[in-house]
Protein backbone atom coordinates (compact mmCIF):
# COMPACT_ATOMS: atom_id res chain seq x y z
CA UNK A 1 0.00 0.00 0.00
CA UNK A 2 1.85 3.00 -1.23
CA UNK A 3 1.29 6.49 0.10
CA UNK A 4 -0.11 7.84 -3.16
CA UNK A 5 -2.28 4.78 -3.72
CA UNK A 6 -3.91 5.17 -0.30
CA UNK A 7 -4.91 8.80 -0.73
CA UNK A 8 -8.11 8.07 -2.71
CA UNK A 9 -9.08 5.48 -0.09
CA UNK A 10 -8.51 7.92 2.78
CA UNK A 11 -10.45 10.65 0.97
CA UNK A 12 -13.37 8.37 0.12
CA UNK A 13 -13.70 7.15 3.71
CA UNK A 14 -13.41 10.67 5.12
CA UNK A 15 -15.85 12.15 2.60
CA UNK A 16 -18.50 9.46 3.02
CA UNK A 17 -17.84 8.93 6.74
CA UNK A 18 -18.21 5.23 6.02
CA UNK A 19 -15.90 2.26 5.54
CA UNK A 20 -18.45 0.37 3.48
CA UNK A 21 -16.63 -1.65 0.85
CA UNK A 22 -13.30 -1.53 2.68
CA UNK A 23 -11.74 -4.16 4.92
CA UNK A 24 -9.22 -3.53 7.68
CA UNK A 25 -7.43 -6.90 7.44
CA UNK A 26 -5.06 -6.00 4.55
CA UNK A 27 -4.00 -2.84 6.36
CA UNK A 28 -3.46 -4.62 9.67
CA UNK A 29 -1.36 -7.27 7.89
CA UNK A 30 0.64 -4.56 6.09
CA UNK A 31 1.24 -2.79 9.42
CA UNK A 32 2.43 -6.03 11.01
CA UNK A 33 4.69 -6.70 8.02
CA UNK A 34 6.24 -3.22 8.20
CA UNK A 35 6.82 -3.65 11.94
CA UNK A 36 8.55 -6.99 11.32
CA UNK A 37 10.81 -5.38 8.71
CA UNK A 38 11.70 -2.62 11.17
CA UNK A 39 12.54 -5.23 13.79
CA UNK A 40 14.71 -7.08 11.27
CA UNK A 41 16.45 -3.84 10.28
CA UNK A 42 17.15 -3.01 13.92
CA UNK A 43 18.85 -6.38 14.37
CA UNK A 44 21.14 -5.65 11.43
CA UNK A 45 23.51 -2.70 11.18
CA UNK A 46 23.37 0.12 8.62
CA UNK A 47 19.78 -0.51 7.57
CA UNK A 48 18.56 3.08 7.84
CA UNK A 49 16.75 2.96 4.48
CA UNK A 50 14.79 -0.15 5.51
CA UNK A 51 13.82 1.51 8.79
CA UNK A 52 12.83 4.76 7.06
CA UNK A 53 10.68 3.14 4.38
CA UNK A 54 8.89 0.82 6.80
CA UNK A 55 8.37 3.59 9.35
CA UNK A 56 6.52 5.54 6.66
CA UNK A 57 4.49 2.41 5.93
CA UNK A 58 3.64 2.08 9.63
CA UNK A 59 2.40 5.67 9.71
CA UNK A 60 0.22 5.21 6.61
CA UNK A 61 -1.26 1.91 7.84
CA UNK A 62 -1.88 3.34 11.31
CA UNK A 63 -3.74 6.33 9.83
CA UNK A 64 -5.95 3.98 7.81
CA UNK A 65 -6.67 1.77 10.82
CA UNK A 66 -7.59 4.81 12.94
CA UNK A 67 -9.90 6.07 10.17
CA UNK A 68 -11.40 2.60 9.83
CA UNK A 69 -12.08 2.35 13.56
CA UNK A 70 -13.52 5.86 13.58
CA UNK A 71 -15.99 5.34 10.73
CA UNK A 72 -16.70 1.60 10.72
CA UNK A 73 -20.03 0.31 12.03
CA UNK A 74 -19.85 -1.41 15.43
CA UNK A 75 -20.28 -4.92 14.03
CA UNK A 76 -17.37 -4.39 11.59
CA UNK A 77 -14.99 -3.31 14.34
Amino acid sequence: MGGMACRPTFYRIYRSKSTQGFQSVPYVVALFSAMLWIYYALLKSDELLLITINSAGCVIETIYIIMYLTYAPKQAK
